[in-house]
């Protein structure tokens, strides 16, 4: 049996499909005030998660850029 990822371990991905799932649950409604609260602090800091993710992807994708080395290319191009 496979264990869940901590918080730190997901992927932006596994973030993301939770943070999605999240704004579902609120959006359907039927929580608890208090379970609404929690859900949108979990939402709110997989939000957090996920920008800085992508911000990160951002400062490497420019560096790259800025390096002036070649990309790696697969012989796909248009």
């Amino acid at each position: 049996m496979s264990e869940e990822p901590t918080f730190e371990q997901l992927s932006f991905e596994q973030a993301f499909e939770r943070l999605q799932a999240t704004i579902q649950a609120l959006e359907e409604g039927g929580l608890t005030l208090e379970a609404s609260i929690e859900q949108f602090d979990l939402g709110m800091r997989l939000a957090n998660l996920c920008t800085s993710m992508l911000d990160q992807a951002e400062l490497r994708v420019s560096r790259l850029l800025a390096s002036g080395d070649e990309i790696p290319t697969t012989g796909n191009e248009l």
